[in-house]
């Protein structure tokens, strides 16, 4: 009976690494995304890549920063450094939507980071049928950033990838 419990234990933990992953898609599996909208398009990042969704904080400006950096917050004792993905991108700005806008937190071992998205619309689940291996048109500012797409009632949702973000030199040189 407890060697019963042991090998659950491991199934479970081989899960969660598959899942972290994200090579956990089978027939019988679900694919789970943090929702948003950035710049009129549909997104969801995967739900592993992203550590928390906080509402805006109290931003302290970081002198001689690119512009899009919008500054740093003091969230639990840690510094977040805070990017507006929209003025990163160069997408145009949503209008009339500032009370809806959220950070989408990134906690890796090696970066520590907020990204200030128009909205987060919640979390999505998508099944593998509905996965399409179609990026933006190459000409969009988010096309190196996103990788496939799933297509639930007529709707588009491409997968934005945080790892693609912050392994781009340009993301990681915010100095002026």
């Amino acid at each position: 009976m407890a060697s019963n419990g042991f090998i659950e234990l491991l199934r479970l933990a081989d899960r969660a690494v598959k899942r972290k992953k994200g090579e956990h898609f089978t027939a019988k599996t679900q694919w789970l995304g943090v929702a948003f909208m950035l710049g009129g398009e549909q997104l969801v990042a995967p739900l592993g890549d992203i550590a928390e969704v906080l509402s805006i904080p109290d931003i302290t400006p970081v002198p001689l920063a690119k512009p899009w950096l919008t500054g740093v917050a003091n969230v639990r004792g840690r510094l977040l450094p805070i990017t507006n993905l929209v003025s990163y991108l160069g997408l145009t700005p949503t209008q009339g939507r500032r009370i809806n806008q959220k950070l989408l937190v990134i906690d890796q071992p090696k970066i520590f980071s907020g990204l200030q998205v128009d909205e987060v619309l919640g979390i999505q689940t998508f099944n593998q049928r509905q996965y399409e291996p179609i990026g933006l048109p190459a000409e969009s500012p988010l096309a190196n950033y996103t990788h496939g797409r799933f297509r639930q009632n007529e709707q588009t949702w491409y997968i934005f990838m945080p790892s693609f973000l912050t392994q781009d030199p340009r993301y990681l040189e915010a100095a002026l």
